[in-house]
């Protein structure tokens, strides 16, 4: 099934004598899989090192110099391994907002100091994962047969709501596993899906595990140097009325055992916050949809979605002082935002 892994060579997505074709290859493999390979994308591979770089820098403070900075509600900060809801044992660090956000002066305090002279460079590499997922939705439109290519990508603008965000996140190697104090830890990273629209992962070793496209299996997903791997968000399905999927993920122990490290980082793009969710889909009747135990019905907004997933998982930051939490639904699967 891993041999089947839809691998896409996009270096003439740019010609329109080769846009269709690339737009039906990246299309079909979300509809099957939710998953891909981009292979040629035009993000230097010097910038993504040097992103690498300076993540595992900051990694390697001590942990209370970086605890002093969690996680705000603009979604700046840094995140211990353990804080989530899942317990996970992974570290990450967050850089959201719109242009020009890290190096406000507002912001600077929720900062950690080691990125105050790197805030420029973290700025124009969210810059160029934007322009990426920008030309991934106008594939879709494309391939869907949609009237504007820009239907999808029109909502996305990276100047509006709070923007997209970054996350730096390291998987540490630990002597033994860590289960002696928090027994609960059962994962790297818990079995979800991504609640936006498109998500770009850059990897630095293997570890990730996608479900296959029957539903049966979990599949390693494949690493291969210099690709970014790319998957689909709840909000990115429901909009497209099932036709895109958004495929259950995970990190486990066995594949990535406790004294081996993994870095990664991944580029969430979401739909700007005030988007209306109206699945494109005429004439028939969508199965129910589950984001995060919440049932998705026609006429949300992308924010309504993204603020009660938020809160639900990192808690405090992000709960409002006036609104009412959405209640679960049993039985529904998970969404988070981690990669």
């Amino acid at each position: 099934m891993s041999s089947n892994f839809p691998i896409i060579d996009i270096s003439d997505l740019d010609s329109p004598s080769s846009q269709h074709r690339i737009a039906d290859q990246v299309t079909q493999a979300c509809r099957e899989w939710g998953f891909l390979l981009l292979k040629n994308h035009p993000i230097p591979p010097g910038n993504i090192d040097e992103m690498f770089s300076l993540s595992k820098t900051f990694f390697s403070l001590p942990e209370p110099l970086k605890a002093q900075y969690p996680i705000t509600s603009n979604s700046i900060g840094y995140m211990g391994s353990f804080q989530d809801r899942g317990k996970d044992d992974k570290m990450s660090m967050w850089f959201g907002g719109v242009p020009g956000s890290l190096l406000a002066a507002q912001n600077r305090d929720s900062l950690p100091p080691f990125w105050h002279e790197h805030a420029g460079k973290v700025e124009a590499f969210k810059h160029q994962c934007h322009g990426l997922v920008i030309k991934l939705l106008e594939c879709f439109a494309l391939a869907l047969d949609l009237p504007d290519r820009k239907f999808f990508a029109g909502a996305h603008k990276e100047d509006v709501g709070n923007g997209n965000s970054l996350r730096m996140l390291l998987y540490p190697a630990r002597p033994e596993k860590p289960n002696s104090h928090l027994e609960d830890v059962g994962s790297r990273m818990a079995a979800h899906t991504d609640s936006g629209s498109v998500t770009l992962l850059f990897q630095r070793a293997p570890g990730l595990e996608v479900m296959s496209p029957n539903g049966e299996e979990w599949i390693k997903a494949p690493y291969i140097e210099d690709c970014i791997l790319v998957n689909l968000g709840d909000a990115l399905s429901f909009w497209s009325g099932g036709q895109l999927k958004a495929t259950m993920h995970r990190v486990t122990f066995d594949g990535l055992p406790h004294d081996r490290e993994r870095q990664s980082m991944a580029y969430f793009g979401a739909a700007n916050p005030d988007t209306v969710l109206q699945p494109i889909v005429q004439g028939e009747k969508m199965e129910k949809y589950y984001s995060n135990g919440i049932e998705l019905v026609p006429g949300i907004t992308v924010g309504e979605l993204s603020r009660t997933i938020m809160r639900d998982i990192y808690g405090a930051a992000f709960q409002p002082t006036k609104e009412k939490k959405a209640p679960k639904m049993e039985g529904a699967r998970q969404a988070t935002a981690v990669v």
